[in-house]
């Protein structure tokens, strides 16, 4: 009889503490002056902000939010965003170049039509990857990678791994210059 009511006890404690965690995790996740993270914005250094904010804008669809300073012709700061992703500029600070991001989209063939339209520095056509996405690589102005994956094409699974072999000679070799 003792043996089970140690147990019920052990169990009991395990309810409480796990309930505990939970609330826990729920104050952290949803109370006031929550400390859980709510969105990111990626700080790419470049060259020249007023030169990228062009390129992001004409070739690869982004929209331009604002700049700073706002007063001066020289610009040396800025917010771009497409869809609800959204990119820092920083002229010749915050990081170093290149970087690499990865963006989702519902159709990325339909946008590969776009940027190669538009003149985007595409690095690798759309391929369905083995690990079910189909993505591309794209080069913007200061040598940041854009990887934007997206469903994989109907039927198709793995078709990629080759080129993802490739690909991963390239970033080798990307990673290397930039040291």
């Amino acid at each position: 009889m003792r043996g089970r009511s140690i147990a019920a006890a052990v169990v009991a404690g395990i309810a409480v503490g796990v309930s505990s965690i939970a609330d826990a995790h729920e104050e952290h996740d949803n109370g006031h002056g929550s400390t859980a993270f709510t969105a990111m914005t990626p700080i790419l250094n470049v060259a020249s902000v007023e030169a990228s904010i062009e390129h992001y804008t004409s070739v690869l669809g982004f929209n331009k939010d604002w700049d700073w300073p706002a007063e001066e012709e020289d610009k040396t700061f800025a917010s771009i965003s497409n869809g609800e992703v959204h990119v820092f500029l920083a002229e010749n600070s915050q990081g170093s170049r290149p970087m690499w991001i990865y963006y989702n989209v519902g159709d990325v063939d339909k946008l590969h039509e776009e940027y190669a339209a538009a003149g985007a520095n595409v690095k690798k056509e759309p391929v369905d990857e083995p690990w079910g996405a189909r993505e591309m690589l794209v080069e913007d102005l200061d040598g940041h990678v854009l990887r934007i994956g997206g469903p994989p094409s109907e039927g198709e699974h793995g078709e990629g791994e080759e080129e993802h072999d490739e690909g991963e000679e390239g970033h080798d070799e990307s990673e290397e210059e930039g040291d």
